[in-house]
């Protein structure tokens, strides 16, 4: 007999309450060791300001600890937010518009919505809500620093006490196209369309790629453009690093507003239009599974990097928003093949990168010293680390909405026991050197700041119930 309602009720409450205590056992190391600062190292307990000296790990975490309703570190990260001096960077004089954007800056402007909708009981200090709103605008203007080019295409270093920006070249298609949300909300928080009207403006070049040998199909492109003129320069492409959010936003933007961003829509279709038609790839001996390799020109190279598999989580979410079951059926394929790839491995989870056969050439034999190529080995992994990264929950995550097949849910929850076995120290969690090796190999003394506010925040949200109260506002992320 299949379990009832009230099992899966229970057992709900009860996995959600364990990712809580993750998160709680995270943050305690984080906090009590180095609070403010950015990246925490959990096996020798100490801390790098890698991103400025600006508290990412805080930040960046707070939508989590707000909706996970954690009140002490709500408040510890506002106390330590509303502080916060631009001007002041460890380490140099420049941030990285990239990384500030869509951790501290995007971390804000989510902490905020949540604390003035459905979380607005968690923080009824109005001196903290003010400060966050203060520190949230000013942040928006030491970034719009960046977009002070002569195409509108932003440099991705910002001096932010002389709102100067590198002498770059270039920025990839990510850098330079996943800031439209975050820029866009500003402007409809405050009333100011400039925020908005810096993003729009670059984000014109690459919905109109110029030249054309840089756009070997439509829709999809190479990873770098030009500061200057807002010409692409390359033709290596992917969905994964260099690309990933810029493909990811041009949806959400629709998602986020349909009439302003209906382009964007049209620009993500004709990609993935193209990755269904000419980039995806199914390994030797397994059809039914997805893998999305990189591009250089019209060469497909069957490689595939750990960011690039939040594409089946974007294709599922981009069905069901044009009820395209089409799509659906492709996102749900590459989550499918993600949930194959962590239940090969010794320790349940899976690696930085992989690389396939179609046809079991015998180049792939002799690299990979095989004595026969086969099903069970025309997949390997060539980077064993894991990073605490999210991309795969972020696509089992929409795969269970779309589906409630709670193979997704199970997935997940074997992962987070993974995690649990092979990630946690004394103080937080880990990286880890080797998911072939039963213990994980050696813990590599980082926590990806993406640990706190998406691997956790995923696999808690694909355990809530969305007719629970608490689900109301918690249904979608970005």
């Amino acid at each position: 007999m299949a379990p009832g309602p009230v099992f899966w009720f229970v057992t709900l409450r009860a996995r959600r309450r364990e990712v809580e205590a993750a998160f709680q056992h995270a943050w305690d190391g984080y906090a009590n060791h180095g609070m403010g600062h950015d990246t925490y190292r959990p096996v020798t307990k100490t801390m790098d300001d890698d991103s400025g000296g600006w508290g990412v790990t805080a930040i960046d975490a707070l939508s989590t600890a707000i909706m996970f309703e954690n009140e002490d570190a709500v408040r510890q990260i506002l106390d330590f937010l509303v502080n916060l001096d631009y001007n002041r960077i460890e380490g140099g004089t420049s941030i990285q518009l990239y990384e500030v954007t869509t951790k501290h800056f995007g971390g804000m402007l989510s902490a905020y919505d949540l604390l003035n909708g459905p979380f607005a009981h968690m923080v009824p200090q109005q001196d903290l809500r003010d400060g966050l709103y203060r520190q949230m605008v000013e942040l928006g203007n030491v970034l719009s620093c960046g977009f002070s080019t002569p195409s509108g295409i932003p440099r991705n270093w910002v001096d932010t006490a002389l709102c100067t920006t590198d002498d770059a070249h270039s920025n990839t298609i990510a850098g330079a196209g996943s800031l439209i949300l975050e820029f866009a909300r500003l402007s409809d928080i405050t009333g100011h369309r400039v925020y908005a009207e810096h993003a729009r403006r670059a984000e014109q070049h690459l919905l109109n790629p110029r030249p054309e040998k840089y756009v070997p199909w439509p829709g999809l492109m190479g990873s770098n453009v030009r500061v200057t003129t807002g010409d692409l320069i390359d033709r290596k492409g992917s969905w994964g690093s260099s690309s990933d959010s810029f493909y990811e936003y041009l949806l959400k933007a629709y998602i986020y507003d349909s009439r302003a961003y209906a382009p964007y829509l049209e620009r993500w279709k004709l990609a993935a239009d193209s990755t269904i038609r000419y980039i995806a790839s199914h390994l030797y001996g397994h059809p039914e599974w997805t893998l999305l390799p990189r591009w250089n020109g019209r060469d497909i190279i069957n490689e595939m990097d750990v960011p690039s598999w939040f594409a089946g989580g974007n294709f599922i979410l981009g069905g069901m928003v044009t009820g395209n079951q089409t799509l659906v059926d492709f996102g749900m394929s590459i989550a499918d093949t993600a949930g194959a790839l962590y239940q090969m491995t010794a320790t349940g989870l899976g690696g930085e990168s992989v690389v396939w056969t179609t046809d079991c050439s015998p180049s792939f034999k002799a690299k990979f010293d095989l004595d026969e190529c086969n099903s069970s080995n025309s997949l390997q992994i060539t980077g064993s680390e894991y990073n605490l990264r999210p991309e795969v929950f972020e696509s089992w995550y929409y795969a269970y909405r779309a589906t409630k097949d709670p193979k997704y849910r199970e997935w997940a929850w074997m992962a987070f026991q993974a995690i649990n076995r092979v990630c946690k120290t004394e103080s937080a969690y880990s990286s880890i050197s080797d998911v072939n090796t039963v213990d994980g190999g050696e813990k590599l003394d980082e926590m990806n700041s993406g640990f706190m506010a998406q691997v956790l925040k995923y696999i808690w949200l694909i355990h809530l119930d969305v007719s629970d109260d608490t689900a109301q506002g918690c249904a979608f992320v970005f």
